[in-house]
């Protein structure tokens, strides 16, 4: 048996130039629907990269928004996924308590995949759930017609 760590994986990383446009493409849409938020644009770190609150939007918007990006560039799965697994009697009870940057367990967060790997996320807040997805789902989209 070996010491030899590993081959490091490369992860696409996310430029700024396309976390803008993601952020624009979210922000559209709330326009569009009538809802002032904010979206957080995370990179394959989970550092914000890009990141806007409309006027209007309160102010625990922005920290809600990057919450949801953080979690779901950190558990790979959109923040809403994880509301049953961290109820009360859920198997991960208490999960959403014990991360120092705060998860966000429901829904408004997704990963930015590519190749299995992620390269970001995105996260909105300001609306009712079902807005904050509809937000987000605009950058998402705009990041999957990317990778075709």
């Amino acid at each position: 048996m070996t010491n030899t760590p590993p081959a490091a994986r490369m992860v696409r990383a996310l430029s700024y130039a396309e976390a803008r446009e993601l952020l624009d493409a979210a922000l559209r849409r709330a326009e569009e629907i009538g809802v002032p938020a904010s979206v957080s644009i995370l990179d394959a770190t989970r550092e914000v990269v890009a990141f806007g609150r409309q006027d209007g939007a309160p102010l625990l918007t922005g920290e809600v928004a990057t919450a949801k990006a953080y979690t779901a560039a950190s558990l790979r799965q959109p923040s809403g996924d994880l509301a049953a697994a961290t109820s009360p009697t859920g198997p991960f009870a208490g999960l959403a308590h014990g991360s120092t940057r705060g998860l966000i367990t429901f829904a408004g967060g997704y990963p930015l995949i590519v190749d299995g790997e992620v390269a970001g996320a995105v996260g909105a807040s300001g609306g009712s759930i079902e807005e904050d997805v509809a937000i987000a789902t605009a950058a998402v989209e705009l990041f999957a017609g990317w990778q075709r």
